[in-house]
């Protein structure tokens, strides 16, 4: 019995000698998987660490400018004050002409040039506020009697299937009024495609069909199809002009009664930046005929026309 006993105590330590023995090796071999599942290329923390520049190293991005400089021969400087006189004038209009007026010292002992535009721009400006009479349907006496004029009736949005609203029929009478007291001026129409049911139809297109249909001679009708804004219309339509009828010195602007002001003021302007760059006027807005509308719409204001003054005078416009 004693050796029974003997024995069993043996097996019992052999057993546990054992696992003993197979958890040292499992402890030994533990590391082996862990070393082998990483791939030789990976990266050590010490790699990923000299990988991150010194922050001597990292780049500092430049500051973003607070004065967008124009092209075209503006500065910084010039920008500036151009930019302070027209918001000065938009807000406060004839209240604030000393600003004005510093500004504009300043800017011609920069750039005569460009003083000397700017001088003629505000002026014209304030003048078109102050002193602009528009007249009620015709074209006054006294203007050019041969094709040194040209009548330029702005457009108007179409209705969705490209026919005339009212309101461009108005300016379109009031138009063939204007032609028919100057049989020999040129017509030009501008305006580009607003009909969004009919996108073939086009502002000017309308009205050059209506006053040829009107009698008005197809040789007097210049076309300018291609521009959306009112500052589209002075642009497109003084480089076709340019382009077309050098002989022209002289503008009439035909439009709504509360839209007169800004038609004359957009043309003008164009022309001044045109002598700015070449040396010599175009031509000059000599008068303008209204369409009355009864007051049903306000006049631009003074901040609208800013906007569209600046669109205007841009040399890259």
């Amino acid at each position: 019995m004693k050796g029974w006993k003997t024995a069993l105590l043996a097996l019992l330590c052999l057993c546990l000698a054992g696992v003993l023995l197979l958890r040292i090796r499992s402890g030994q071999a533990a590391p082996e998987p862990t070393a082998t599942a990483v791939p030789a290329a990976a990266p050590t923390p010490a790699a990923e660490t000299t990988a991150v520049p010194a922050p001597s190293e990292t780049p500092t991005p430049s500051p973003a400018p607070t004065v967008f400089v124009k092209p075209g021969g503006y500065t910084e400087e010039s920008y500036r004050l151009v930019s302070d006189m027209c918001y000065a004038y938009a807000d406060r209009q004839e209240a604030a002409a000393d600003i004005i007026q510093d500004d504009l010292e300043k800017l011609n002992a920069l750039d005569p040039a460009l003083g000397s535009l700017w001088t003629k721009l505000m002026r014209l400006w304030s003048g078109v506020n102050a002193e602009l009479e528009v007249h009620d349907g015709l074209l006054p006496d006294g203007l050019p009697e041969d094709d040194s004029l040209c009548i330029v009736v702005l457009g108007f949005q179409l209705e969705a299937d490209g026919s005339m609203a009212p309101e461009l029929a108005g300016r379109c009478e009031t138009a063939l009024s204007c032609a028919e007291k100057y049989p020999r001026a040129l017509i030009a129409v501008t305006g580009g495609g607003t009909a969004w049911q009919n996108p073939g139809a086009t502002e000017a297109g309308v009205m050059a069909a209506w006053l040829t249909e009107h009698g008005v001679s197809p040789e007097r009708i210049l076309t300018e199809d291609a521009s959306m804004t009112t500052a589209d219309n002075a642009v497109f339509t003084c480089r076709l002009l340019r382009e077309r009828c050098p002989q022209v010195r002289s503008l009439a602007v035909v439009s709504s009664d509360y839209h007169v002001p800004l038609g004359v003021l957009l043309f003008q302007a164009r022309a001044y930046l045109d002598e700015y760059e070449t040396g010599a006027l175009p031509f000059s807005v000599v008068s303008n005929a209204a369409y009355h509308t009864d007051g049903r719409s306000r006049p631009d204001s003074p901040m609208m026309q800013k906007n569209w003054l600046w669109s205007v005078t841009d040399p890259h416009y």
